[in-house]
């Protein structure tokens, strides 16, 4: 059986499923020029190719560190940076005791989006993990559980 074709298939989607890092020079303009003019006191950024279609940078704002998504005509996409638990909104830590009370929580990201603020939040309970997207008011918007390797960790 000739295993070519499946295994081109493999290699193409496994390269596109993983950010690659790109010298400033390789971003387009409108995309620097959007990344500037949002941050003008960004500090160490460092550029990755998400997709064909998307840019993001990691950079350090105002002593946090931070990272934004840009698609190739410079719209802004996301922005995100890490926060603690005490400064998450009382609806989505009440959402979290309520729901997830035997999970433990690993990290806690806000996203800020052309949409809104949502708060992104990583679990674990046993060896299962879980990333939930909750909105500022403590509704859950998306769920789901990390699948195999995404972790480092494999399932059985």
């Amino acid at each position: 059986m000739n295993y070519a074709l499946p295994t081109l298939l493999m290699l193409s989607l496994s390269m596109n499923a993983c950010a690659q890092k790109v010298s400033e020079a390789d971003v387009p303009q409108p995309v620097k020029a959007a990344f500037m003019k949002q941050f003008p006191k960004a500090e160490h950024a460092k550029w990755e190719m998400e997709s064909k279609t998307e840019y993001e940078v990691n950079f350090k704002q105002e002593g946090t560190d931070r990272s934004a998504t840009y698609a190739t005509d410079g719209a802004w996409l996301e922005t995100e940076h890490t926060i603690k638990a005490d400064a998450l909104p009382e609806a989505v830590r009440k959402a979290i005791a309520a729901g997830y009370a035997d999970h433990k929580v690993n990290a806690i990201e806000v996203a800020e989006t052309p949409k809104g603020t949502v708060y992104e939040v990583d679990m674990e309970k046993g060896e299962h993990t879980m990333e939930v997207v909750f909105a500022a008011d403590g509704k859950v918007l998306e769920s789901k559980v990390e699948e195999e390797g995404e972790k480092g960790e494999e399932k059985d």
